[in-house]
């Protein structure tokens, strides 16, 4: 049976009155969604369900190379091995450089992101990305000399970016629509996995080995994630929308039933994707060729998307987390922690409660929405950044004060990894067509890495109080601009950035009457807020 359209949902309001049944009444952003859910309930743990739970597993990997690099290089520059293998003190320009070499090489990746994603395809993308990643491993990981270690790292930031690009768009194009806050807000949750992977790595090889191997074994062990990727993501379905834009619609609806249909092609969910997809897809036709960025700002629905994504890749980076991030061991030395293996402990153990806050969030993206969860969380966060920043100006004279800095960075990031970690990758790919979702996304990285080297250089110069000012903006940008895209299908977003007023359009929910067996016999609108 197909799901509820249009024409379809007008009429049902005078069912209500025919039809004397017991109902149930659905408040939802998507008529034809709730309507299509309703025929057809997902079973969490059917087989098509679990075979999409193991394709999501391995695509989340992809965002762990970031995570990874976050706590590698704040951890291993701590190292006495390290400093000595290269002549380093822990601080300098140098040091700067090997920092932002990453970003760099992820910016440097921006042109060739869509030309491959949407060239090639999502999973030819993070095949060749995380083939650079294991190049660039190799490079870092035997350097005996800086300009070595400089030029891996360089390497590895281009690979990761060649693949994050496409990561995202893989996730949130094959997530079943009913669940793709929870399936695709867990992707960027993936990153607290590297970083934890990263921070206890480090911290059991420098606690147990004095040679330069304290740090080249952690630099090994970030080539295994991507190479688990390398292996499998060939053997794994290509978003069935890239296949519908490259004019292979019946693959496309084939992936569809398999993943989201329990193998029916014709069920309301699969009819209801796949219809919208063409549509799209036809009405949105574009005879330029898919490497032509303009297409990401020139009308006004385009240029209103793109500002959500460069507004989620500076509200990601600047909101105080790189300073916990990039810099926590020297945050917790000037705190008057002294011991490199107690800061290293502590850098181990921080991540861990912002990962459980992660996928906690993530949980809740579906049933609270997107704009309450970035709003609640940046409130938190902005909350425990004031506490840390008076508690880090004041250990000097009040020795005692260093555990509240240590309990103020645990908390912000358990605040901010609920309420923006899931959605910093998310949030971007959902607001972008399926046409430009790629490209937007390569972009996406390349503003995120600028903000990233802003803030990296903006730290060392003494400039954290100003992200407390800078969270006060963010709240208001976001409650006054930022659309919510949770409840409604990725196709439905273009009527939302078409309207005059996209965030107000946004809000506005519908009633629906449903019957125990998913007819839908009413439908009206509620409230916009």
């Amino acid at each position: 049976m197909a799901p509820a359209s249009g024409n379809d949902l007008n009429r049902m309001d005078s069912l209500a009155d025919e039809k004397h049944v017991e109902t149930r009444q659905i408040n939802t952003a998507s008529a034809a969604l709730a309507a299509a859910v309703a025929q057809q309930k997902p079973r969490l743990l059917s087989p098509s369900m679990l075979r999409l739970y193991v394709i999501m597993g391995i695509g989340y990997l992809v965002s762990t190379m970031n995570g990874f690099d976050s706590s590698l290089m704040g951890a291993i520059n701590a190292m006495k091995p390290f400093q000595e293998t290269f002549g380093l003190d822990g601080g300098g320009s140098t040091t700067g450089i090997i920092f932002i070499i990453y970003q760099i090489g992820q910016i440097v990746s921006f042109p060739f992101c869509g030309l491959i994603a949407d060239g090639w395809g999502r999973r030819w993308c993070i095949f060749i990305g995380c083939l650079l990643v294991l190049v660039g491993t190799a490079i870092q990981g035997s350097a005996n000399q800086i300009g070595q270690f400089i030029g891996g790292r360089f390497v590895l930031g281009f690979g990761a970016s060649i693949a994050s690009a496409a990561g995202p768009a893989y996730i949130v194009e094959l997530a079943h629509p009913a669940y793709r806050g929870a399936m695709a807000g867990m992707y960027n949750n993936f990153w607290w996995v590297g970083n934890i992977l990263a921070g206890w790595t480090t911290y059991g090889t420098n606690l147990n080995i004095t040679t330069s191997w304290a740090w080249r074994v952690p630099t090994v062990v970030q080539a295994g994630i991507p190479a688990v990727v390398l292996v499998c993501i060939m053997f794994f379905p290509e978003s069935p929308r890239w296949l519908i834009h490259h004019d292979r619609s019946e693959e496309a609806l084939a992936i569809f039933a398999k993943y989201h249909g329990e193998g029916d092609p014709n069920s309301p969910l699969v009819q209801l994707q796949y219809r919208e997809i063409v549509e799209e897809y036809h009405a949105c036709k574009d005879e330029n060729p898919w490497w032509d960025y303009r297409e990401l700002a020139n009308t006004r629905a385009a240029r209103y998307r793109l500002a959500m994504v460069i507004g989620m890749s500076f509200f990601g980076q600047w909101s105080g987390n790189n300073v916990v991030s990039y810099f926590l061991p020297e945050m917790v030395a000037a705190a008057g922690i002294k011991d490199p293996n107690t800061q290293l402990l502590i850098n181990a153990i921080n991540p861990i409660f912002s990962f459980l806050a992660a996928v906690y969030g993530a949980i809740c993206l579906d049933k609270l929405g997107r704009r309450p969860m970035m709003l609640w969380g940046l409130v938190g966060s902005l909350v425990f950044y004031i506490l840390l920043t008076a508690f880090t100006a004041e250990t000097a004279h009040h020795p005692n004060l260093s555990y509240g800095t240590i309990v103020s960075i645990y908390l912000f990031g358990i605040c901010f990894a609920w309420g923006f970690t899931p959605l910093q990758t998310l949030y971007a790919v959902e607001c972008l067509g399926n046409r430009t979702r790629a490209k937007g996304s390569g972009l996406n990285y390349l503003f995120l890495n600028i903000a990233i080297i802003v803030n990296t250089f903006g730290i060392s110069v003494g400039i954290k109080i100003v992200y407390i000012g800078w969270i006060v903006v963010e709240l208001v940008l976001i409650y006054f601009f930022f659309v919510e895209t949770a409840g409604k299908t990725l196709e439905e977003l273009t009527e939302i950035f078409e309207a005059p007023n996209p965030r107000k359009h946004s809000t506005r929910k519908v009633k629906l009457e449903v019957t125990s067996s998913g007819e839908v016999v009413g439908i009206s609108d509620t409230h916009q807020a």
